[in-house]
């Protein structure tokens, strides 16, 4: 199977950013790094779902990887983090900490690989929750194995 990248399709929750429901999938699911939403050093998260995409359907899936674009809020906050819980339908499958800098910089979270099918992929959902440090997010993507 050749790798497939899948991206959010909608915001399920979200609060504490700068941008909420559409407006905020828009900017993280676009491929444009020049596009992005910020939490400006307060509590906040999103829920996003993934798209699904055909390429995947009857394969066998050997790993997914969450990636996320970003950095800090500005020069003076030298580093935030980012709690990403991948789940499925049902339960949470894993839970990764992206960590960012100034600069921006693509960070992926931990490869999950337990009884993945495209079924499971297909119902992939993750939370997002950062830190009160202050974080841009430009960009939040899966890679599928």
């Amino acid at each position: 199977m050749p790798t497939v990248i899948i991206r959010p399709d909608a915001i399920s929750s979200d609060s504490g950013f700068d941008q909420t429901g559409s407006n905020l999938l828009s900017r993280i699911n676009d491929n444009d790094t020049s596009t992005f939403v910020v939490n400006n050093v307060s509590t906040g998260a999103f829920v996003a779902t993934i798209e699904n995409n055909s390429a995947y359907s009857g394969a066998t899936i050997n790993n997914v990887v969450v990636s996320i674009t970003g950095n800090t809020i500005n020069e003076k906050v030298s580093s935030a983090s980012l709690v990403v819980e991948l789940r499925d339908t049902s339960s949470l499958l894993q839970t990764s900490t992206l960590n960012f800098g100034t600069t921006e910089s693509t960070q992926n979270g931990d490869e999950y690989s337990t009884s993945l099918t495209p079924s499971v992929v297909d119902g992939l959902n993750f939370l997002c929750t950062p830190d009160t440090s202050g974080i841009t997010i430009k960009e939040v993507f899966i890679t599928v194995d």
